[in-house]
């Protein structure tokens, strides 16, 4: 997950570099798009996930597989006319994100080549998630890592050798993704594990995977409004530098989100596998050490940023923009300061959410969802950013993280008395 997180700051990096912060920012209007397309994937593998390890937990491989074949053949096919839709329609869509005369260029060119490829960004992720649940998770890991040194070499390639625009960093993000396609596939198509294609497809089955992946599908479309509502905001109380601020601030935040992602992703298939297997101990057990250890990521990155935040920030600017600017780099540490506070109750509503999607109690793991990604964010922004202008702004985050403490615990408070943990 981590290595994931590295396509956008590599894109970022190499951008900055190369074209100037104009292009940073551009780079931060499209940002809302990637979670809205995660979404789409994720309302699907999710729920597909964690129905396959119930039913290898249950020695029932053969259904396993009918769920992994008819999710990527739907996925593919979704995947690929979705593609043509926001193709023909990126102009507009550049608007909408709130690209400006000065920007609108830039993110239209950058948002054609992602949207001409969004099918491949779909069925990445969800061969990965599967490798996993394959009992796979180095060969996934192996492909993160290769699609992000793809991406790496792409883009000094096409942006430093050949000198190419903004469209070249998303056609590097599109062939990286391309080359660790074919290492999963490789796996798949040749029967090595549990789970590969066979002939079969089921609505069914793709309806009840959805059902089970709600919770994750709105915590990326929720992150995507949330995203779309903070550059709208900022750009209205200070314009361009303002939505600059935030995309380097997003960038420390995909780092700090995809880690604890990670934590909260690794209990899907132990929890999901035995709880089919109705071994509630061990279900009961990931769950405490998965919390405990999001805790101490949480609190060993945020003290990491802390100290290393200018450094950071140094690497997404060129000297020129440093220099035109002289409080732009303390401004954006200020604002990491403040807003990386919310990850440290972030990492445990993730644990929590994707804990109760892979015991098949969707409906508490969306009211955590929906808490801490935009009910409390949606409401506090626009009153705290018109009464306290930017502090207010970058406050609103963990100020909405704290107050889905209480929702957490009344959550898990009725999974002890009447769910899962009653069991």
């Amino acid at each position: 997950m981590l290595s994931l997180s590295t396509h956008a700051i590599v894109d970022g990096f190499f951008v900055a570099h190369a074209l100037g912060k104009d292009a940073v920012s551009a780079l931060g209007i499209t940002w809302p798009i990637f979670p809205a397309l995660i979404a789409c994937e994720l309302l699907f593998s999710v729920g597909g996930s964690a129905m396959i390890s119930y039913y290898l937990g249950k020695g029932k491989s053969e259904k396993a597989r009918e769920f992994f074949s008819s999710i990527v053949y739907f996925l593919l096919g979704f995947g690929v006319v979705l593609s043509v839709v926001l193709f023909v329609y990126t102009k507009e869509l550049s608007v909408f994100l709130g690209a400006n005369d000065n920007l609108l260029e830039l993110v239209s060119e950058y948002l054609s080549i992602i949207f001409g490829g969004a099918f491949i960004m779909f069925l990445h992720p969800v061969l990965d998630m599967f490798a996993v649940n394959d009992r796979q998770p180095r060969l996934a890991m192996i492909s993160m890592i290769i699609a992000s040194i793809g991406n790496i070499v792409f883009n000094y390639l096409f942006l430093f050798v050949f000198n190419l625009g903004i469209y070249a960093s998303a056609l590097s993000t599109i062939l990286g993704n391309i080359v660790a396609i074919s290492i999963l596939l490789w796996h798949f198509l040749s029967k090595r594990g549990d789970l590969y294609f066979i002939p079969a497809f089921s609505f069914k089955k793709i309806f009840q995977s959805a059902k089970n992946g709600v919770p994750a599908c709105a915590s990326e479309l929720s992150a995507s409004v949330v995203m779309l509502f903070y550059n709208l905001t900022l750009m209205k109380i200070v314009g361009e530098r303002g939505v600059l601020i935030y995309t380097i601030v997003m960038y420390g935040g995909i780092v700090f989100f995809t880690i604890l992602l990670s934590v909260a992703q690794g209990v899907q298939p132990i929890a999901s596998f035995n709880y089919g297997a109705k071994e509630m101990s061990r279900v009961r057990g990931i769950y405490r050490f998965a919390l405990l250890f999001s805790l101490f990521v949480s609190i060993l990155l945020y003290g990491a940023f802390f100290v290393f935040g200018e450094e950071f920030v140094t690497t997404f600017l060129s000297a020129e923009d440093i220099s035109r600017d002289s409080s732009l780099v303390a401004d954006i540490v200020f604002a990491m300061r403040i807003w990386f506070l919310a990850y440290i109750g972030v990492g445990l509503y993730m644990v929590s959410s994707i804990f109760l999607q892979s015991v098949q109690r969707p409906l508490g793991a969306l009211v955590i969802t929906l808490c801490y990604t935009i009910g409390f964010t949606i409401l506090l922004l626009p009153f705290l950013s018109s009464h306290f202008g930017m502090i207010g702004a970058w406050s609103t985050y963990p100020i909405s993280a704290f107050l889905t403490l209480f929702v957490l615990l009344g959550v898990m408070f009725y999974e002890k008395r009447k769910g899962v943990f009653a069991q």
